[in-house]
């Protein structure tokens, strides 16, 4: 063989590739993904699973937050086209995850239901569907959360525990789900379990923060107790009240995210019982006071922040509730419940305003579910920068002066309108 035949069959490193790879910001970093054959230091290697992200130093991490959506739109769509999907046509059992959300978008403690529930359908049987059930109506891809059949329970936006009590007991009658799913929150989700759990006389386990050994006749789960956590290894039993990343959510296929069949949907709404609770309308709240995450308004304050008493300022003036990054809160300036971040709260906010925050990937895998996000920012090469969908390059302090004067400037004229 020639050399220029030798030179032609060597397989060639490609550095600008490896870059690319190693950082899942780039915005060809999800296209290069999506390949079946990735050249990595020279020798070909497959990713079947495309699962988390390789860090600058080149370690494998896992994204729990889901590295597609911090990538470029269009390159996460075709990604997602080419995921296999997961269909049964007619399920043999259900495992029942509900959700008591009242936004569009599943929480992260929905999507983590909903892949412990894949992973308690797969050990029961292949043909085990998960039905997520809603207290309200909502709006988000169910099929790439890991749902099999998707049910409402209410339209509108009014709240009737009663009636929702009475439908899930409609549908333990007619499906006797394998499993039933509730998050442990003081909300709705808490409640409902163990009002269920005692109608149909079973022993619920609260408070779970995971559930290992699944192929085991007996498990063990993790129950947080106050700050603290202990592990019991019991039977699984038919009720759990789980606590946020209770497990990973799913990745790597899609499910059919079908409506439930109407003959089951008739038998469960139906039931109309007499409510003693009268749902008066909403309450203002204080945006302080909104956990982060449930809020759908965050403005988050980071290290590029120099007037913190114009922060809290302008996040009243907008009626945002505050975030932080891992520096401001560890500098003192914010305290530690408003972290934002894979050490802190990970966050779904409909707006998420990051002001003078580089965007460490900690930070970016907390809030990379958030709808719309907003970088103010001083240095133009930032990562957060990168993520953002809107970006104003400026000095943070005059931003947040300008949103101020506009808020007051806008009720202002909104109270001399309604004065005349």
């Amino acid at each position: 063989m020639t050399d220029e035949a030798k030179q032609d069959t060597l397989l060639r490193r490609d550095r600008r590739k490896e870059l690319i790879i190693r950082n899942r910001l780039h915005p060809e970093h999800a296209a290069l993904m999506a390949s079946q054959n990735i050249m990595l230091g020279g020798t070909n290697r497959k990713d079947p699973h495309h699962v988390g992200f390789l860090t600058p130093e080149g370690i494998k991490r896992i994204d729990r937050s889901g590295e597609m959506s911090a990538a470029a739109g269009g390159a996460a769509k075709a990604v997602e086209q080419t995921l296999p999907r997961k269909h049964i046509a007619t399920p043999s059992g259900y495992v029942v995850v509900v959700s008591d959300g009242d936004s569009e978008k599943l929480s992260t403690l929905d999507k983590d239901m909903l892949g412990l529930a894949q992973q308690l359908a797969a050990r029961h049987s292949e043909d085990t569907a998960v039905l997520l059930v809603t207290v309200f109506a909502r709006h988000d891809d169910f099929a790439a959360a890991g749902a099999d059949r998707v049910l409402a329970l209410n339209a509108s936006a009014t709240y009737s525990p009663e009636q929702w009590l009475s439908a899930l007991l409609s549908l333990e009658s007619s499906l006797e789900p394998v499993h039933w799913i509730f998050p442990d929150s003081g909300l709705v989700g808490g409640d409902l379990g163990r009002k269920l759990s005692v109608d149909i006389n079973e022993r619920p386990a609260a408070r779970v923060r995971s559930v290992v050994d699944l192929n085991a006749d007996d498990v063990q789960i993790e129950c947080s107790s106050g700050d603290a956590s202990r592990t019991v290894t019991r039977q699984l039993t038919r009720v759990l009240l789980v606590e946020e990343q209770v497990a990973d959510p799913i990745s790597g296929y899609l499910t059919d995210a079908s409506p439930l069949d109407e003959s089951l949907i008739d038998a469960s709404l139906n039931t109309n019982p007499t409510c003693a609770i009268e749902d008066a309308g909403s309450v203002a709240v204080d945006p302080k006071n909104i956990p982060l995450p449930e809020t759908g308004f965050i403005l988050s304050g980071g290290n590029g922040v120099r007037n913190w008493s114009l922060f809290h300022q302008c996040a009243d003036a907008l009626g945002a509730t505050e975030g932080a990054s891992r520096v401001a809160v560890d500098n003192g300036h914010m305290p530690r419940t408003t972290q934002v971040g894979a050490s802190g709260t990970y966050v779904n906010a409909k707006v998420y305003i990051a002001v003078g925050i580089s965007g460490a990937i900690q930070h970016l895998q907390g809030m990379t579910q958030c709808d719309t996000v907003i970088a103010i920012n001083a240095d133009p090469a930032c990562d957060m920068v990168k993520r953002a969908d809107l970006s104003i390059i400026a000095d943070s302090s005059e931003v947040m002066q300008a949103l101020v004067d506009a808020t007051q400037g806008a009720t202002t004229s909104k109270e001399l309108s309604d004065a005349s």
